[in-house]
């Protein structure tokens, strides 16, 4: 999708928060991508001045036993520099970060395990959404070159003789669009003018000195208006199932009491789903089935509490999943709202998917 530079700029003006969604008519992958790189810009401005406060931040919280609203950062930047504030090291706010009940404060506790479920660029759980859209990204690449039989070296591969990597490189130029190509590069961005520019200087124009003639795919859309030293194609080109979750980032849940033998099956053949995530079920679904095109990963998600290693552990397997395509999460009970998928239904909305209750 392309979009002028004036509209890309009241688009972001009017966007701060993933409840804004819904005043705009766009791929909520386009406009999650969006907010994400306003929301990281803001925090390279406002991080330093907040950085050298860390005296006056660390005298409010032992005051106060709360963060001052001066701070104007994500969730997770907050807590990062209280802990710093308090003198923690690096290895020790690593540490607190990955499991918060090893922090005896009840209080900073809370509030790390909060900015863990609610941060959706600097979390965990955000870290993992954005390797897991970069990875499906180049998954919908990886396997149209392999439906049309091209032979390609992958980034991994091209590591062991270059610095400088692409996605895809072709030892033998291919032909996309009427343009001969010697390399694919895949970005889950979205191809701002500054984001284009910055990467247009350290890769894309390396690219071209290293590989020759390439293509830059920006899966959230961009601008009309962009350095064309070197070729954007457009996402629709490789538009399958697997792009249409990229975009619309939707995860479904059903519940299993009352359901007829062979329901689920239906559910994921109609929804293209790739990966079943199980949580609550006693007893397991249907384990005949697989999906049409391929396996059906299953995963089984197994807490109780909320604030806790393994529900963190279970989110973080149903986020890193999503590099695979659609997610369908199955419980127990009917009603989402007493069932165990409500609880991940809350932390997958706080981390910019939408989820949708089957009936």
């Amino acid at each position: 999708m392309e979009i002028s530079v004036e509209e890309f700029k009241e688009i972001r003006k009017k966007l701060n928060h993933l409840s804004d969604f819904s005043k705009f008519r766009y791929p909520r992958g386009m406009l999650f991508t969006m907010l994400v790189q306003k929301k990281v810009d803001r925090v390279k401005v406002h991080h330093g001045s907040v950085y050298n406060r860390l005296e006056e931040l660390s005298d409010f919280w032992r005051k106060n036993k709360k963060l001052p609203r001066w701070m104007g950062l994500t969730p997770m930047m907050r807590v990062r520099l209280l802990l710093k504030s308090l003198e923690f090291s690096k290895k020790e706010i690593k540490k607190c970060i990955e499991n918060p009940d090893e922090v005896d404060d009840e209080v900073l506790k809370r509030i790390i395990w909060k900015s863990v479920f609610t941060d959706y660029i600097y979390s965990p759980i955000a870290v993992r959404n954005q390797f897991a859209r970069g990875r499906l990204g180049e998954l919908i690449i990886h396997q149209w070159l392999e439906n049309r039989g091209y032979e390609f070296k992958t980034e991994k591969e091209l590591r062991k003789e270059s610095i400088k990597t692409p996605d895809f490189y072709f030892s033998e130029p291919i032909s996309v669009r009427g343009e001969d190509i010697n390399w694919i590069e895949s970005k889950a961005l979205f191809g701002d003018p500054k984001t284009h520019w910055v990467y247009w200087k350290k890769q894309y124009s390396k690219y071209i000195e290293l590989f020759g003639n390439g293509f830059v795919v920006y899966w959230f859309g961009k601008v009309y208006e962009l350095n064309r030293n070197v070729k954007i194609c457009k996402e629709e080109y490789f538009r399958n199932d697997l792009m249409n979750f990229l975009l619309d980032m939707r995860i479904l849940t059903v519940g299993l009491k009352g359901r007829k033998k062979g329901d689920i099956k239906r559910i994921v053949e109609k929804f293209g789903v790739r990966t079943v995530v199980e949580v609550d079920v006693d007893t397991g679904i249907e384990a005949e089935f697989t999906r049409s095109g391929g396996e059906l990963k299953r995963l089984i998600s197994d807490f109780e509490d909320v604030y806790s290693k393994e529900f963190l552990s279970s989110i973080f397997k149903l986020v890193d999943s999503t590099s695979e395509g659609r997610v369908l999460i199955v419980g127990r009970e009917r009603d989402w709202r007493r069932c165990k998928r409500g609880k991940m239904s809350w932390v997958l909305r706080n981390m910019g998917f939408s989820v949708y209750h089957l009936k």
